[in-house]
Protein backbone atom coordinates (compact mmCIF):
# COMPACT_ATOMS: atom_id res chain seq x y z
CA UNK A 1 0.00 0.00 0.00
CA UNK A 2 3.04 2.51 1.14
CA UNK A 3 5.09 1.64 -2.64
CA UNK A 4 1.50 2.19 -4.34
CA UNK A 5 1.50 6.03 -3.47
CA UNK A 6 5.12 6.27 -5.25
CA UNK A 7 3.69 5.07 -8.51
CA UNK A 8 1.86 7.69 -11.06
CA UNK A 9 -2.14 8.15 -10.81
CA UNK A 10 -5.19 9.72 -12.96
CA UNK A 11 -7.88 11.60 -10.99
CA UNK A 12 -9.95 12.29 -14.55
CA UNK A 13 -10.81 9.20 -17.07
CA UNK A 14 -9.34 12.02 -19.64
CA UNK A 15 -6.34 11.47 -18.10
CA UNK A 16 -5.28 7.77 -19.01
CA UNK A 17 -4.10 8.24 -22.61
CA UNK A 18 -4.49 4.18 -22.78
CA UNK A 19 -7.28 2.42 -20.71
CA UNK A 20 -7.08 -1.01 -20.12
CA UNK A 21 -8.56 -2.76 -23.48
CA UNK A 22 -11.97 -5.14 -23.05
CA UNK A 23 -11.79 -8.33 -23.69
CA UNK A 24 -14.94 -9.95 -25.37
CA UNK A 25 -15.08 -13.30 -24.16
CA UNK A 26 -18.65 -14.45 -24.97
CA UNK A 27 -21.16 -13.57 -27.88
CA UNK A 28 -25.08 -14.34 -27.77
CA UNK A 29 -28.51 -12.64 -28.28
CA UNK A 30 -29.93 -12.92 -24.83
CA UNK A 31 -29.99 -10.39 -22.93
CA UNK A 32 -29.17 -8.43 -20.73
CA UNK A 33 -25.07 -8.64 -21.83
CA UNK A 34 -22.86 -9.30 -19.11
CA UNK A 35 -19.86 -6.74 -18.53
CA UNK A 36 -17.69 -7.72 -16.13
CA UNK A 37 -14.89 -6.46 -13.49
CA UNK A 38 -11.64 -8.29 -12.69
CA UNK A 39 -10.81 -8.63 -8.82
CA UNK A 40 -8.24 -6.51 -7.40
CA UNK A 41 -5.58 -8.91 -6.24
CA UNK A 42 -1.86 -9.10 -7.78
CA UNK A 43 -3.00 -12.30 -10.33
CA UNK A 44 -6.28 -10.24 -11.87
CA UNK A 45 -7.24 -9.99 -15.23
CA UNK A 46 -9.82 -11.43 -17.47
CA UNK A 47 -8.70 -14.74 -17.62
CA UNK A 48 -10.74 -15.14 -14.04
CA UNK A 49 -13.84 -14.84 -16.55
CA UNK A 50 -12.90 -17.80 -19.07
CA UNK A 51 -14.48 -20.87 -17.87
CA UNK A 52 -17.40 -18.83 -16.78
CA UNK A 53 -17.84 -17.17 -19.98
CA UNK A 54 -17.60 -20.37 -21.93
CA UNK A 55 -21.34 -21.46 -20.70
CA UNK A 56 -22.52 -18.66 -22.22
CA UNK A 57 -21.56 -18.59 -25.86
CA UNK A 58 -23.79 -18.57 -28.06
CA UNK A 59 -26.25 -16.90 -25.80
CA UNK A 60 -25.03 -13.78 -23.85
CA UNK A 61 -22.84 -11.67 -24.42
CA UNK A 62 -19.53 -11.45 -22.32
CA UNK A 63 -17.32 -8.97 -21.64
CA UNK A 64 -14.12 -8.32 -19.12
CA UNK A 65 -13.32 -4.42 -18.25
CA UNK A 66 -9.85 -5.06 -16.37
CA UNK A 67 -8.96 -2.34 -14.18
CA UNK A 68 -5.91 -0.02 -14.77
CA UNK A 69 -2.44 -0.27 -13.26
CA UNK A 70 -1.65 -4.13 -13.07
CA UNK A 71 0.22 -3.65 -16.20
CA UNK A 72 3.83 -1.49 -15.80
CA UNK A 73 3.32 1.84 -17.14
CA UNK A 74 -0.17 2.18 -16.37
CA UNK A 75 -1.84 4.80 -14.53
CA UNK A 76 -3.59 3.93 -10.93
CA UNK A 77 -6.70 5.50 -9.98
CA UNK A 78 -6.07 8.56 -7.63
CA UNK A 79 -8.87 7.96 -5.57
CA UNK A 80 -12.39 5.80 -5.87
CA UNK A 81 -14.20 8.59 -7.85
CA UNK A 82 -11.50 8.31 -10.54
CA UNK A 83 -11.81 4.53 -10.61
CA UNK A 84 -15.61 4.41 -10.43
CA UNK A 85 -15.89 7.02 -13.41
CA UNK A 86 -13.71 5.70 -15.73
CA UNK A 87 -15.33 2.19 -15.53
CA UNK A 88 -19.01 3.87 -16.00
CA UNK A 89 -17.73 5.59 -18.68
CA UNK A 90 -15.97 1.89 -20.06
CA UNK A 91 -19.13 0.33 -19.18
CA UNK A 92 -21.47 2.87 -21.63
CA UNK A 93 -19.40 2.15 -24.56
CA UNK A 94 -19.34 -1.21 -23.89
CA UNK A 95 -22.92 -1.28 -23.65
CA UNK A 96 -24.13 0.46 -26.45
CA UNK A 97 -28.02 0.88 -26.70
CA UNK A 98 -28.49 -2.60 -25.28
CA UNK A 99 -29.44 -3.55 -22.03
CA UNK A 100 -26.78 -5.13 -19.55
CA UNK A 101 -25.62 -6.42 -15.72
CA UNK A 102 -22.50 -5.71 -14.31
CA UNK A 103 -20.45 -8.81 -13.02
CA UNK A 104 -18.14 -8.26 -10.00
CA UNK A 105 -15.46 -11.65 -9.15
CA UNK A 106 -14.58 -10.92 -5.66
CA UNK A 107 -13.32 -7.57 -4.75
CA UNK A 108 -14.19 -6.96 -8.65
CA UNK A 109 -17.61 -6.92 -6.92
CA UNK A 110 -16.89 -3.44 -5.30
CA UNK A 111 -16.26 -2.07 -8.29
CA UNK A 112 -19.35 -3.64 -10.22
CA UNK A 113 -21.55 -2.05 -7.16
CA UNK A 114 -20.30 1.59 -7.36
CA UNK A 115 -20.55 1.51 -10.73
CA UNK A 116 -24.13 0.20 -10.85
CA UNK A 117 -24.83 3.13 -8.20
CA UNK A 118 -23.14 6.04 -10.45
CA UNK A 119 -24.74 5.08 -13.52
CA UNK A 120 -28.06 5.02 -11.21
CA UNK A 121 -26.94 8.88 -10.25
CA UNK A 122 -26.94 9.75 -13.96
CA UNK A 123 -30.07 8.42 -14.40
CA UNK A 124 -29.26 4.76 -16.13
CA UNK A 125 -30.49 1.91 -15.09
CA UNK A 126 -28.49 -1.34 -14.43
CA UNK A 127 -30.64 -4.33 -15.23
CA UNK A 128 -28.69 -6.70 -12.69
CA UNK A 129 -25.81 -6.82 -10.14
CA UNK A 130 -23.83 -10.43 -10.22
CA UNK A 131 -21.24 -10.42 -7.07
CA UNK A 132 -19.54 -13.83 -7.53
CA UNK A 133 -18.00 -14.30 -3.74
CA UNK A 134 -17.84 -10.70 -2.87
CA UNK A 135 -17.02 -9.74 0.68
CA UNK A 136 -17.27 -6.18 2.18
CA UNK A 137 -14.29 -4.27 2.41
CA UNK A 138 -14.90 -3.94 6.46
CA UNK A 139 -15.84 -7.10 7.18
CA UNK A 140 -15.10 -9.14 10.03
CA UNK A 141 -14.04 -11.81 8.35
CA UNK A 142 -11.43 -10.05 6.06
CA UNK A 143 -8.07 -10.80 7.77
CA UNK A 144 -8.44 -14.36 7.42
CA UNK A 145 -9.38 -13.90 4.28
CA UNK A 146 -6.76 -11.99 3.02
CA UNK A 147 -4.46 -14.95 4.85
CA UNK A 148 -6.21 -17.45 2.81
CA UNK A 149 -6.20 -15.26 -0.57
CA UNK A 150 -2.40 -14.30 -0.75
CA UNK A 151 -1.39 -18.16 -0.23
CA UNK A 152 -3.62 -19.16 -2.96
CA UNK A 153 -2.71 -16.62 -5.12
CA UNK A 154 0.59 -17.42 -5.07
CA UNK A 155 -0.21 -20.85 -5.73
CA UNK A 156 -1.75 -19.82 -9.09
CA UNK A 157 0.98 -17.68 -10.53
CA UNK A 158 1.67 -20.25 -13.48
CA UNK A 159 -1.67 -20.09 -14.06
CA UNK A 160 -2.52 -16.66 -14.31
CA UNK A 161 1.09 -15.15 -14.49
CA UNK A 162 3.93 -13.99 -12.70
CA UNK A 163 3.27 -11.72 -10.09
CA UNK A 164 5.31 -8.42 -9.90
CA UNK A 165 6.11 -4.91 -8.63
CA UNK A 166 3.05 -3.00 -10.70
CA UNK A 167 1.24 -5.76 -9.89
CA UNK A 168 1.92 -6.07 -6.03
CA UNK A 169 1.64 -1.96 -6.05
CA UNK A 170 -1.73 -2.13 -8.01
CA UNK A 171 -3.31 -4.43 -5.62
CA UNK A 172 -2.02 -2.32 -2.88
CA UNK A 173 -3.49 0.70 -4.15
CA UNK A 174 -7.44 -0.74 -4.70
CA UNK A 175 -6.86 -2.37 -1.02
CA UNK A 176 -6.00 0.84 0.06
CA UNK A 177 -8.63 3.07 -1.53
CA UNK A 178 -11.29 0.88 -0.68
CA UNK A 179 -10.18 0.20 2.87
CA UNK A 180 -13.06 2.35 4.24
CA UNK A 181 -15.49 1.88 1.25
CA UNK A 182 -19.44 1.13 1.99
CA UNK A 183 -21.47 -0.03 -0.75
CA UNK A 184 -24.65 2.71 -1.42
CA UNK A 185 -27.64 0.66 -1.74
CA UNK A 186 -29.17 0.38 -5.15
CA UNK A 187 -32.34 0.17 -6.91
CA UNK A 188 -31.41 -2.64 -9.23
CA UNK A 189 -31.53 -6.18 -8.12
CA UNK A 190 -28.08 -7.58 -6.76
CA UNK A 191 -27.56 -11.87 -6.68
CA UNK A 192 -24.63 -12.69 -4.81
CA UNK A 193 -23.13 -16.08 -5.94
CA UNK A 194 -21.96 -17.44 -2.45
CA UNK A 195 -19.24 -20.27 -2.39
CA UNK A 196 -20.36 -23.25 -0.51
CA UNK A 197 -16.77 -24.08 0.93
CA UNK A 198 -15.79 -20.95 3.29
CA UNK A 199 -13.06 -20.28 4.69
CA UNK A 200 -11.12 -21.94 7.50
CA UNK A 201 -11.81 -20.84 10.96
CA UNK A 202 -9.45 -18.51 12.59
CA UNK A 203 -6.53 -19.36 14.57
CA UNK A 204 -8.65 -18.29 17.78
CA UNK A 205 -11.37 -20.81 16.83
CA UNK A 206 -13.59 -18.42 15.64
CA UNK A 207 -16.01 -19.57 13.21
CA UNK A 208 -15.76 -19.85 9.43
CA UNK A 209 -15.96 -16.69 7.05
CA UNK A 210 -19.60 -16.63 5.76
CA UNK A 211 -21.58 -15.59 3.16
CA UNK A 212 -21.37 -11.41 2.71
CA UNK A 213 -23.48 -9.41 4.86
CA UNK A 214 -26.53 -8.71 2.41
CA UNK A 215 -28.39 -6.02 4.26
CA UNK A 216 -25.70 -3.99 2.43
CA UNK A 217 -25.88 -4.07 -1.28
CA UNK A 218 -29.46 -2.71 -1.28
CA UNK A 219 -32.69 -3.76 -1.12
CA UNK A 220 -33.70 -6.35 -4.03
CA UNK A 221 -31.10 -8.83 -3.20
CA UNK A 222 -30.85 -12.70 -3.63
CA UNK A 223 -28.52 -15.31 -2.66
CA UNK A 224 -27.50 -18.25 -4.32
CA UNK A 225 -25.10 -21.19 -3.29
CA UNK A 226 -23.00 -22.97 -5.89
CA UNK A 227 -20.20 -25.88 -5.47
CA UNK A 228 -16.68 -24.67 -4.74
CA UNK A 229 -14.30 -22.32 -2.71
CA UNK A 230 -13.26 -18.78 -3.71
CA UNK A 231 -11.41 -19.76 -6.27
CA UNK A 232 -12.43 -23.51 -7.23
CA UNK A 233 -15.54 -21.91 -7.48
CA UNK A 234 -14.86 -20.47 -10.98
CA UNK A 235 -12.33 -23.00 -11.75
CA UNK A 236 -13.40 -26.29 -11.51
CA UNK A 237 -17.07 -25.15 -10.88
CA UNK A 238 -17.61 -22.05 -12.84
CA UNK A 239 -20.44 -23.99 -15.83
CA UNK A 240 -22.99 -24.43 -12.47
CA UNK A 241 -22.00 -20.75 -11.18
CA UNK A 242 -22.46 -19.55 -14.74
CA UNK A 243 -25.82 -21.58 -14.67
CA UNK A 244 -26.95 -20.38 -11.25
CA UNK A 245 -26.22 -16.47 -12.98
CA UNK A 246 -28.14 -17.64 -16.38
CA UNK A 247 -31.37 -19.46 -14.37
CA UNK A 248 -31.54 -16.07 -11.71
CA UNK A 249 -31.16 -13.83 -15.15
CA UNK A 250 -33.67 -15.96 -16.99
CA UNK A 251 -36.57 -16.01 -14.40
CA UNK A 252 -36.45 -12.58 -14.14
CA UNK A 253 -37.02 -11.64 -17.48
Amino acid sequence: MAASRLRPSFRTAAELENPPKLVRLSKGNTGPQLICFPSLVAISGPREYARFAASFRGRRDVTVLPEPGFVKGEYLPANIDAIVEMQAEAVLRCSGDKPFALVGRSSGGWIAHAVAQRLEQRGIATAAVVLLDTYLPRGEALPWIQTTLTGKMFEREKMFGAVDEARLTAMGAYMRLFMDWHPTPIAAPVLSVEATESFPTSAEGGSAASAPESSAWGPAHAAVNVPGDHFTMMEDHAALAAEAVQQWLTDRN
